[in-house]
């Protein structure tokens, strides 16, 4: 027997108020399609998440995408936003406010030399200054650190080989950055 792609009735009626508010608070794209949203919500509540902190999730990225301008066609739809799980990089209490981004190009950023000429401005600004140098063996690895997920999948899908050939690396990898957890009793 054959699956439906959209399901009767995805998004059960007691949900339709909650999802709306979700569904306002993520950040526009076109297509962005709504039903496989519905179901990927439904299941996502049903699983045991709160429709409070789904809306939140999606509130605090719709904050990212203003805030470092990423274009509507890179926003991931909203069904991938649930089902890979990706609100769960917005939903840590402590996750910090997104920042502004940059007027001008950080000259003293490590990765500033090799890319000079090479990229522009506005993308490193966007792309690169974001990111943090962990390990940069010359002829061996590197590893950086992004932000979220969406800028490390960002930076690995549009700037992973061009990294390897400035950065002179056999290797790179690119993690997510994870605040530090803060001592018991520690000012925050």
């Amino acid at each position: 027997m054959q699956r439906a792609l959209f399901p009767k009735d995805g998004l059960p009626k007691h949900l339709r108020d909650d999802f709306d508010i979700f569904w306002a608070a993520y950040p526009p794209r076109q297509p962005n399609p709504r039903a496989l949203a519905e179901v990927a919500y439904a299941r996502a509540v049903r699983e045991g998440l709160k429709p409070d902190d789904l809306a939140r999730a999606a509130a605090r990225y719709s904050d990212e995408v203003r805030a470092q301008k990423i274009e509507p066609a890179f926003v991931v739809h909203a069904a991938t936003f649930l089902r890979q799980r990706r609100f769960l990089d917005y939903l840590t209490s402590d996750a910090p406010a997104p920042e502004a981004a940059p007027r001008q190009v950080d000259e003293a950023h490590p990765l500033r030399a090799v890319t000079r000429g090479r990229i522009s401005d506005a993308d490193f600004i966007a792309w690169i200054a974001k990111l943090e140098i962990a390990v940069w063996e010359k002829g061996q690895r590197a590893v950086l650190t992004a932000p979220t997920a969406f800028h490390r999948d960002w930076v690995r899908n549009y700037l992973s080989v061009e990294l390897r050939a400035w950065m002179q690396v056999r290797v790179l990898e690119i993690h997510i950055r994870h605040r530090q957890p803060q001592a018991e009793g520690a000012a925050p």
